[in-house]
């Protein structure tokens, strides 16, 4: 289990070096992404949910606010989900259910969104709510 969670993370970070090296004009400054929102208002599950998740990766493909623009986005096809996008767009939908669907069984016809079943249920529950407060906000 950890090893796949090691060749995954391996994996979107090769995807993000990538994307960044073929940014386009390397003297344009860089914009500090914003942040999601502050801790003062997220409740404690939500933000242990934003920690599984950029701890996890999810944001190199995902992006930091859940617009699907994360460094890796450019160089990945299929795009990963926007989470802003109307529930119609989602393959398991922006419920809690059908993101516990999508993380522990991926996307089977998607294979850069693996199974994130080794981080375990309480883990997978709490990112989960994060991706649905980022759907939300």
């Amino acid at each position: 289990m950890k090893t796949r969670a090691i060749l995954i993370s391996l994996f979107v970070s090769i995807l993000s070096l990538t994307s960044l090296l073929n940014c386009g004009d390397k003297e344009k400054p860089k914009e500090e992404a914003a942040p999601v929102a502050s801790a003062a208002t997220l409740s404690p599950e939500i933000e242990e949910g934003k920690k599984l998740f950029l701890e996890n990766g999810c944001n190199a493909c995902h992006g930091d606010t859940g617009a699907g623009d994360g460094a890796a986005a450019a160089s990945l096809n299929p795009k990963p989900r926007n989470y802003k996008a109307p529930a119609s767009d989602w393959k398991n939908g922006p419920t809690e259910a059908g993101i516990l669907k999508t993380l522990n069984n991926g996307i089977p016809s998607n294979p850069v969104m693996t199974s994130y079943k080794f981080l375990g249920d309480e883990k997978l529950k709490k990112i989960s709510k994060y991706v649905i407060y980022l759907n939300q906000n």
